[in-house]
C-alpha cells in the first residue's frame, strides 16, 4: 500500500459502495481449519524441475492418498507410461490434445479419482517471457490444465477432491517481485475460474517465493499440510518467512494531481478504432488537450475510407446509405436478391469504419494526433514491421495500452481445445506483439503501460477458464513491470461496461446480470482510465462496484490508514504491542481504534483462565490492552495508572478464535497528564457471518499517561502520596502455600501469580492479609504467548 503520510482524521469505514477504484495489496490471511480426507483417492501431480513432485507424492502417501506423476513435456511424440523406482510416471505434450486425453484416461482407469496438483508451471521460474512463448511454455501452464480438467470434470462433480496450482513469482501471486515469468500466472486463473465451476471441491491456487524451490521436501510438507487442513481463499501466497497471504482490494483514490502528455509521447494502442478502448483514449486526449502526442491505433477491422465522410450524418442518412447497399449487393448477385443476414454483414464493415474515423477526428480535434492500422495484434512479424515504421515516421514507442481481447464464455466441459487457445492467444501473445513493436521502434523501456483485463481474472468466473488465465498473465505482468521501476505500468480489472465492449455481447451480458455484477458507464470508467494514466496508477486496479456471486470471500476492504512515522513503526512491533493487529481507525492526538485477534493457539495464557471448558480473556489483560492502545496514540508518553475500571459483559472465547476491538480517546490534560477513555467492544455475529445490531461493550477505564522524560521524580512523588497506606509488608514464613488458593480458584499455571500467605493483618472492621507476589518470571509457566515458547520475547 501507499508509504505513510502525514496522519489525517480518520473513522472506522467500511469499504465503499458503488463504482470505484480499488487497489490490489496483499494481506496476511490464516484461512480456515477444515480438514480434508483423501484417503484411498488418486491425486495426479504435474512435474517441476525442481525435485519436488516425488516429495509431494510421498507426502499424498502419507496422508494415505494414492499419486501418479505426470510430466507435462513439450513435443513429446507420443503418450507415454513408465514406472521408476515403483512410481508411475504418465508423459504428455501439454499442446497435444490427443495426447493429454490419452493421459486424463489412463488416470480415470486407475481408481478413484481425488485431484490435480499441478506443479508444472514452476517450469517457468527464472526465465523470461519471449516473444511467441505462450504458444509453447504457457501450455505448460494453461492449455495442459485446460485438457485435463476436461476429462477430469466429471469425477470431480461426484464429490469432493483437489485441484491446485503452484507458480513461484514472488510468494505473493507478483504483487511485489520484479524477476519472474507472468505465463505462470495463467495457472491460477484457470485454477480461479473453475473454483466457480465446481465449488464442491477445494481449489486453490499457489505462489510460493522463488527460494523456497530450493528446499523440496520442506515445501512439500507445506504445501500438502495447507492443501489438505486449510480451507478458504483460493489464489493464496506462501511466503519464505512462513507467512501465508491472500489477495485483497482497498478503496485507495489516487492523490497526486494530474499531469498532462509530454509532446513526444508516442502511444501503440490495441482495440484502440472503437469501443471501450477508444473511449477511454478520447478522454485521456481531451485531459491532456494540445499535448501533440500521437496514437497509433491497431484494429481487425480494414478500414473503408467512404464512412470519413459520413461522421455528421443523421441516422436517416444512414439508413438510406444501407438502402443503396442493398441495391448494390442484389445488382452483383446472379440471383438478384440478397437475406437480411448477407446485407447486415456487408453493412457492418462500414459502421465499424466510421467508428474508427470518429475516434481518430475525436482525438486530432484534442491538440493530439492519430493514425490507424489493420492488422492481427498476435502476428508478431507484422507488429515488428509497424513499430519500426512508427519509430521511422514519429519515434520511439513510449506507451502501450492493450485493450484488445475475445471471450467465448462455456463451462470447461463444454469449452472448445481451440478456443481456450484463441482466447488466451489475443490477450497474451498480443502483448508478446505489441512489445515486439515497441522494441522495434527503438523504445529499450516503456514510460508507461495499461493492459485492460478483467474482474474474471482477478476473482475467477464459471465458464471464463481462458480469459481469467489471459487476464491473470496480464495482471503480472503490469506488477512486474512496475516492480521494476522503468515503466509505470497498470492493469485495469473492468466490470462489464454498460452499452459498450464486450459486456453488451449476450453471453457476458448475460453472466454479469446472474452473478449480481454492477456494470460501470462509460464517463465513470473513462474517468478511472485517465486518472490510472495521468495520476500515477500503479501494479493492479480493479474498477467496479457490486460484484455479487463473483467475490466469495469478501475482498473488499475499507480505506487504508496514513499513520505518522512513529506509529507505523509501533505497528510492527508486535514485541511491545502484542495487542494490536491492526488499526481500524486513526485520529492524531485525539483517538484510536485497534483491533486484537484473541486465540487460544496463539494465546496460551487464555487455555489457563478456563470456566467449564470456556476460555474467558482475563481482566488484567484487558488492562494491556488499554495501555497499549493508549500508548500507540500517543507514544510520547509513558503508563502512569488506570482509573474507573468497569468490568463489564465477560469476554468468552465459545467457538474458537473471537475479534475485539479496543477504542482509545483523549478526553482531558492536566500538566504532564493526560487522561484517555477506553473500552473494548465485540459484534454479535450469526452463523452466516452477518453483524447484528450494536457493538457489544465489554470492559471500561480511563487510563492515565505521563509525559515521557529523564526524570519522573516529582510525578512518583506525586503518585506515592495519593496511594493508599498500608505499609509494607514484613518477611517470614508462609502460613498458607500457594496450593491452597489455586485449589479454590479456576487459574492455570500462567495466572498463578499468587505465592501464599504470610499472615493475617488488620482487625474484624478491615480484615486483610500479607502475602507473596510473583513476578512473571516467577509465575510456574511463564510463556504467555506463543511465540514465547519458540524463542522470541513479548513485552
Amino acid at each position: 500500500m501507499a508509504e505513510p503520510a502525514p496522519a489525517q482524521d480518520s473513522t472506522i469505514t467500511q469499504p465503499g459502495t458503488g463504482l470505484r477504484r480499488w487497489q490490489v495489496e496483499v494481506e496476511e490471511c490464516e484461512g480456515i481449519v477444515e480438514e480434508l480426507d483423501l484417503r484411498g483417492r488418486l491425486v495426479v501431480v504435474t512435474e517441476d524441475c525442481w525435485g519436488m513432485a516425488e516429495p509431494v507424492c510421498n507426502e499424498l502417501e502419507r496422508r494415505g492418498a494414492g499419486a501418479v506423476r505426470l510430466s507435462l513435456e513439450l513435443l513429446h511424440k507420443k503418450f507415454t507410461e513408465e514406472n521408476d523406482g515403483g512410481r508411475r510416471i504418465l508423459r504428455a505434450d501439454p499442446s497435444s490434445q490427443g495426447q493429454i486425453a490419452e493421459a486424463a484416461q489412463a488416470i480415470l482407469n486407475s481408481g478413484d479419482f481425488g485431484g490435480i496438483i499441478h506443479l508444472a508451471p514452476t517450469h517457468l521460474a527464472g526465465h523470461e517471457w519471449s516473444t511467441g512463448e505462450a504458444d509453447t511454455t504457457g501450455a505448460v501452464a494453461m492449455q495442459g490444465l485446460f485438457g485435463l480438467l476436461k476429462h477430469f470434470d466429471s469425477a470431480y462433480s461426484q464429490g469432493d477432491g483437489i485441484l491446485a496450482s503452484l507458480t513461484a513469482l514472488d510468494g505473493r501471486h507478483g504483487n511485489k517481485g520484479e524477476r519472474f515469468n507472468s505465463l505462470a500466472a495463467g495457472a491460477s486463473g484457470v485454477v480461479k475460474a473453475y473454483a466457480h465451476e465446481r465449488g464442491n471441491i477445494r481449489c486453490r491456487a499457489y505462489d510460493v517465493h522463488p527460494e523456497m524451490l530450493l528446499e523440496e521436501s520442506e515445501l512439500a510438507t507445506r504445501l500438502v499440510d495447507d492443501l489438505l487442513g486449510r480451507g478458504g481463499e483460493v489464489e493464496i501466497g506462501l511466503d519464505i518467512d512462513g507467512r501465508r497471504w491472500a489477495l485483497a482490494l482497498f478503496d485507495e483514490a489516487l492523490e497526486k494531481p494530474r499531469s498532462g502528455l509530454a509532446d513526444d509521447e508516442v502511444w501503440l494502442v490495441s482495440g484502440g478504432g472503437s469501443g471501450v478502448t477508444a473511449s477511454c483514449i478520447i478522454g485521456l486526449c481531451q485531459a491532456s488537450a494540445k499535448s501533440e502526442a500521437h496514437f497509433v491505433l491497431l484494429g481487425r477491422t480494414e478500414l473503408l475510407e467512404e464512412p470519413g465522410d459520413w461522421l455528421a450524418w443523421s441516422d436517416e442518412q444512414l439508413e438510406q446509405r444501407k438502402l443503396a447497399l442493398r441495391e448494390e449487393l442484389v445488382a452483383s448477385t446472379e440471383v438478384g436478391k440478397v437475406s437480411i443476414v448477407e446485407w447486415n454483414k456487408a453493412w457492418s464493415p462500414y459502421l465499424r469504419s466510421r467508428d474508427i474515423h470518429a475516434t481518430i477526428a475525436a482525438i486530432n480535434t484534442t491538440g493530439n494526433s492519430a493514425e490507424y492500422y489493420s492488422c492481427d495484434v498476435t502476428d508478431a512479424e507484422i507488429l515488428t514491421a509497424i513499430g519500426a515504421e512508427i519509430g521511422s515516421s514519429k519515434g520511439q514507442i513510449t506507451a502501450i495500452v492493450h485493450g484488445a481481447g475475445i471471450e467465448d464464455s462455456k463451462l470447461v466441459a463444454d469449452k472448445e481445445w481451440d478456443v481456450f487457445a484463441n482466447v488466451v492467444r489475443v490477450k497474451v501473445d498480443g502483448w508478446s506483439a505489441l512489445m515486439a513493436a515497441a522494441e522495434a521502434s527503438g523504445s529499450e523501456n516503456l514510460r508507461s503501460a495499461c493492459a485492460f483485463t478483467s474482474v474474471a481474472g482477478r476473482f475467477g468466473n464459471g465458464g471464463q477458464s481462458d480469459y481469467t488465465a489471459s487476464n491473470n498473465v496480464l495482471d503480472a505482468e503490469m506488477a512486474r513491470l512496475s516492480a521494476g521501476g522503468e515503466t509505470r505500468a497498470v492493469a485495469i480489472a473492468w466490470t462489464g461496461w454498460r452499452d459498450v465492449g464486450m459486456a453488451t455481447r449476450g453471453s457476458i451480458e448475460a453472466i454479469f446480470a446472474a452473478a449480481g455484477i454492477e456494470t460501470l458507464p462509460v464517463d465513470v470508467g473513462v474517468r478511472i482510465f485517465v486518472d490510472e494514466m495521468l495520476c500515477g496508477g500503479k501494479r493492479r486496479v480493479v474498477a467496479c462496484g457490486a460484484l455479487g456471486q463473483m467475490d466469495i470471500f469478501d475482498s473488499f476492504r475499507a480505506p487504508p490508514l496514513r499513520l505518522p512515522g512513529d506509529v507505523s513503526a509501533a505497528l510492527d512491533n508486535p514485541e511491545r504491542f502484542p495487542f494490536v493487529d491492526r488499526l481500524l481507525a486513526f485520529a492524531q492526538g485525539k483517538s484510536l481504534t485497534g483491533e486484537s485477534t484473541l486465540s487460544v493457539e496463539e494465546m496460551p495464557f487464555l487455555a489457563d483462565h478456563t470456566i467449564d471448558g470456556v476460555p474467558y480473556h482475563p481482566g488484567v489483560m484487558a488492562l494491556e490492552m488499554f495501555a497499549e492502545h493508549s500508548l500507540m496514540l500517543c507514544p510520547e508518553h509513558a503508563l502512569a495508572g488506570f482509573e474507573a475500571v468497569e468490568f463489564g459483559l465477560p469476554i468468552k472465547l465459545m467457538k474458537g478464535e473471537m475479534k475485539v476491538r479496543t477504542v482509545v480517546e483523549v478526553k482531558r490534560s492536566e500538566g504532564d497528564l493526560i487522561w484517555l477513555e477506553a473500552h473494548i467492544e465485540s459484534d454479535l455475529v450469526n452463523s452466516k457471518g452477518q453483524v447484528l445490531g450494536q457493538p457489544r461493550i465489554h470492559h471500561k477505564a480511563e487510563v492515565r499517561l505521563v509525559h515521557k522524560a529523564d526524570d519522573l521524580t516529582g510525578h512518583f512523588v506525586t503518585e506515592l502520596a495519593a496511594s493508599p497506606r498500608l505499609g509494607v509488608p514484613m518477611a517470614g514464613e508462609l502460613k498458607l502455600p500457594a496450593s491452597f488458593i489455586y485449589e479454590r480458584y479456576f487459574h492455570g499455571p500462567r495466572f498463578q501469580s499468587h505465592g501464599g500467605v504470610l499472615r493475617g493483618v488488620g482487625d474484624a472492621t478491615s480484615p486483610g492479609c500479607d502475602g507473596i507476589a510473583l513476578m512473571r518470571h516467577q509465575l510456574p509457566a511463564s510463556d504467555q504467548w506463543l511465540v514465547e515458547s519458540q524463542g522470541e520475547s513479548v513485552l
